[in-house]
């Protein structure tokens, strides 16, 4: 494979890693003090595009499994959505002046609806296609690599580079609007270059089961142990990433009181966030997923830790190094679980012989997506509006009560930790490793040619076993 060919697939995650941490650290502060709406309600509207994608998630990710198409069953979809990937994300940032609460926050249900939508008809088949475009473990790792270079690019161009974008115009609405349709248009175009640069290998799909629904195929793929605990460790990081995105602006602003540090703080982050980028994909070729992932939490865990320490008077260098920490942790818990996915997918093509990586895909984009929309921005929400946190224009400066300060900066700290601890768990349980996966890529070879799964050795029987969960 090329290095052209990493780039063209790396593209795609532009979007991906962009468009979600852009909602992530700025769409509640918008909702809430740009739009004006309850921090309630405003936690409730992404969480109510999560009703839909609870359907459309394992929906597209059986129709990319079973899409018929000249152009391919993953790649076409690139092409349709571009036009749609501009607009949808720049709904988001429109700032509609309806007289009532009720009015504006179903605009703004409406708008996550049709966002979620394209994310979904795009990132479900650009997912899978990293298990399809190669079968070598050191490639499909740097392909996923590449991928999270270019999404922490996204995230850092969104940290450095969204506030100030914002502020360049006259008001917030109208700064917000802006930088919708910038970034709407930065997520869309690179997805024909992604269509031009990459392929699909010819797989020997088994014939479709048509009896079996497409929500029963969905649910089928929690019967592989090693997803099941891939799940859990992806759910712990990037639901300890959001809870530290959405909460970081709030922390800096109102407990802090350095606004001025917000672009200079997610900057570190993500620079740091993307130096160590190298370092954890070398260190899972060499020593398995696991271990990468578990050095990078554990750093991630210290640096959250030691924010505890923080006080509006402390040294902003200390702030700068604490940031500097977090992001070098934080790079593995971000690019490890997408690293993770076509391995789990040899894993299901062994127990079932199916080539379901587009329903893997989709069950991780629902995931993800049920974590920012679901849970922690709702969670958000209610929370801020639970201490008594007091809505004011983003360029007013308010200062809350102490009540409020004391669990803003207590959650703050409390939640991603806790996340960060039971991932580093789970990871201990994780069963591939590079020599796992060599005989599980053996044997599937085997059986593919023609070989009965009886006449396996007892130490392939074991090991797939410990990959599957169940007797082989």
């Amino acid at each position: 494979m090329k290095k052209r060919n990493y780039i063209a697939y790396g593209l795609g995650d532009l979007y991906g890693g962009g468009s979600f941490f852009i909602i992530s650290t700025f769409s509640m502060y918008f909702l809430i003090n740009v739009a004006g709406l309850n921090p309630l309600l405003a936690g409730l509207v992404p969480g109510f595009g999560k009703i839909w994608d609870s359907v459309s998630d394992p929906l597209m990710g059986y129709i990319s499994d079973h899409t018929k198409s000249r152009l391919g069953r993953r790649r076409v979809f690139f092409l349709i959505a571009i036009l749609p990937i501009a607009v949808t994300f720049t709904l988001l940032w429109l700032p509609v002046s309806f007289s009532g609460q009720l009015t504006t926050f179903l605009y703004y249900v409406f708008a996550y609806l049709f966002f979620y939508s394209c994310s979904t008809m795009v990132l479900v088949p650009y997912s899978a296609l990293s298990a399809e475009m190669t079968l070598d473990f050191t490639e499909r790792n740097r392909l996923t690599g590449t991928r999270m270079v270019f999404s922490m690019i996204a995230t850092l161009i969104g940290g450095v580079v969204v506030q100030p974008l914002i502020n360049a115009f006259p008001s917030q609405e109208h700064g917000h609007l802006v930088m919708g349709l910038v970034f709407g248009i930065f997520f869309a175009v690179p997805y024909l270059f992604v269509f031009l640069g990459t392929w699909e290998l010819p797989v020997i799909q088994k014939p479709l089961d048509k009896g079996k629904s497409v929500f029963r195929n969905f649910g089928s793929i929690y019967q592989n142990r090693s997803f099941r605990i891939h799940i859990i460790m992806y759910i712990c990081s990037y639901a300890a990433m959001d809870i530290l995105m959405a909460w970081l602006k709030f922390y800096l602003i109102d407990y802090l009181r350095r606004p001025d540090f917000i672009t200079v703080g997610l900057g570190t982050i993500l620079v740091s966030q993307m130096a160590a980028l190298p370092l954890y994909v070398g260190l899972a070729d060499k020593r398995g997923h696991a271990v990468s992932y578990r050095m990078g939490l554990m750093l991630w865990g210290l640096a959250i830790a030691m924010m505890a320490f923080q006080t509006p008077d402390g040294s902003v260098v200390v702030l700068f190094l604490n940031c500097l920490l977090i992001g070098g942790g934080m790079s593995a818990g971000v690019v490890i679980p997408f690293q993770l996915l076509p391995f789990v997918t040899d894993v299901d093509t062994l127990m079932t012989g199916e080539h379901r990586a587009g329903t893997y895909a989709g069950a991780m984009t629902l995931i993800r997506k049920l974590i920012q929309g679901a849970f922690v921005l709702p969670m958000l929400g209610l929370l801020l509006n639970s201490i008594g946190y007091t809505p004011h224009p983003a360029d007013v400066e308010l200062v809350q009560s102490a009540s409020t300060i004391f669990w803003l900066r207590g959650l703050f700290i409390a939640f991603p930790l806790l996340l960060i601890l039971v991932g580093i768990k789970a990871s201990t349980r994780f069963p591939i490793t590079p020599e796992s996966h060599a005989l599980l890529r053996s044997e599937l070879e085997r059986v593919e040619a023609g070989g009965r799964r009886e006449d396996a050795s007892e130490r392939t029987k074991a090991i797939c076993m410990q990959l599957t969960g169940k007797p082989y």
